[in-house]
């Protein structure tokens, strides 16, 4: 029963962890050249979809390893991504030709939202059935 629930929670942890690392890792590489700044670019898309993966896998870990009820799961999940997003474009801000801008805050919030609002619906499928 116990090597069953490890499982189980690796099934849940490992992902979560490969994608946080990976996001790391990308935003780490220094920029080939000065980028363009500004709101409406391609490059939002890829932050929002960024986040919006890494709400769901950590509102799946928080839900299946950690147990937690889904009113406090949206609280650490919205609240956790922000901070995270936070400190993954101030990171930016020491590597070479990458540079900290609201509008990357503002995608990767986004990404934030659409992923806890979609985790949400889906977890109180799983608990009501």
């Amino acid at each position: 029963m116990m090597q069953k629930l490890k499982k189980n929670n690796l099934f849940y942890t490992i992902p979560f962890i490969c994608w946080v690392l990976l996001m790391l890792t990308a935003s780490s590489i220094p920029g080939k050249k000065m980028p363009e700044i500004g709101l409406f670019q391609w490059d939002k898309l890829a932050h929002c979809f960024e986040y919006f993966i890494f709400s769901l896998l950590f509102a799946r870990y928080l839900f299946y390893v950690k147990h937690l009820k889904i009113k406090r799961l949206k609280r650490y999940c919205f609240s956790v991504g922000l901070v995270y997003a936070a400190f993954d474009e101030t990171h930016q801000l020491f590597i070479p030709n990458r540079f900290c801008t609201w509008q990357d805050f503002l995608a990767d919030s986004l990404g934030v939202v659409f992923g806890c609002l979609i985790a949400n619906h889906y977890l109180k499928r799983k608990t009501v059935s």
